[in-house]
């Protein structure tokens, strides 16, 4: 009987859990736990190993092959050792294994590996192995919700380094006019340029909203948010010279407001632009397709 994978995409607010099959189809719908990001450490490492023993239950009498689990950073993620602090999120498991944590709490998963990605790498990796970006050769992946995030791919292969890629394919901290790119491409942007033109901060389900009854100070934001996507990211399209660009995160959504002037860019230069919905699924595949990669279990 084929192993299946149990996959987890954390974030500050929610948990979002799925189990994988052997080809990586991803089992749905995905069941959803609160985070619980701000309790102490104790409840938190029980917090967690309860959900993995959750949704370690519904595979039945069938192995387990590993465990995967994409978090945001900081985060040594070779480990499994959280590094946020000053966040607002998982504060008190600073520092703290998070596999021998988990095993101790969770007799499900005791000989399953664990592997830990960075969440926007596992979406980028799911999505040039199993979304509509897949025939890409080179991906420029953005994803922006409370900040920027990025990731470069590589004949489906998160790259680091090289021509074009900063520090760990991490462009948030980047400069950008005043400070760096994550002040801009993300809803603290969004809220700068509300404040500007509409007179108060909006965010972006609002801002969405008045564009659909055509509100024109809204439009505005958006078509000059759309401007700083472009400019921000023509210095990486010259460099990395990819194939693709991917779009990801809350904000990618509105899309058709601020869209036109990096399609229009994309256009000239050959580079597809894809979005993707769901960073969740494509999350937990990019999960599935590194245990692959790191021959986890029988594939």
């Amino acid at each position: 009987m084929e192993p299946v994978y149990l996959l987890f995409d954390v974030g500050g607010t929610e948990i979002k859990c799925g189990m994988a099959e052997a080809d990586g189809a991803i089992r749905q719908p995905l069941l959803r736990f609160p985070a619980k990001a701000k309790e102490i450490q104790a409840h938190i490492l029980d917090h967690f190993a309860w959900v993995v023993q959750t949704l370690a239950g519904q595979a039945g009498e069938r192995r387990i092959g590993g465990v995967g689990m994409a978090f945001p950073g900081p985060f040594d993620y070779e480990h499994g050792i959280s590094r946020m602090r000053g966040l607002d999120k998982y504060d008190s498991i600073y520092g703290v294994p998070l596999e021998k944590e988990i095993k101790k709490r969770a007799a499900a998963v005791q000989e399953a590996r664990f592997v830990f990605l960075h969440d926007i790498e596992a979406f980028a990796l799911g999505s040039s192995r199993f979304g509509p970006a897949k025939q890409a050769g080179r991906i420029l992946c953005l994803c922006m919700g409370t900040g920027a995030g990025s990731a470069f791919v590589c004949h489906q292969r998160i790259v680091k380094q090289g021509k074009g890629i900063p520090p760990n394919g991490w462009i948030y901290q980047t400069p950008f006019h005043e400070s760096v790119i994550d002040d801009y491409l993300s809803v603290r942007g969004l809220a700068r340029l509300s404040r500007e033109i509409m007179g108060r901060e909006r965010d972006g389900r609002t801002l969405y909203e008045c564009c659909q009854k055509g509100d024109r100070q809204a439009m505005e934001v958006y078509r000059r948010f759309g401007a700083w996507i472009r400019e921000a990211m023509v210095p990486f399209m010259n460099a990395f010279l990819p194939d693709a660009m991917l779009l990801g995160g809350q904000i990618a959504g509105s899309f058709p407001f601020f869209g036109g002037a990096l399609r229009e860019e994309c256009k000239k230069r050959a580079i597809s632009v894809y979005l993707e919905k769901d960073t969740s699924i494509r999350a937990m595949q990019g999960l599935y397709a590194w245990m692959q990669s790191q021959s986890i279990g029988q594939l």
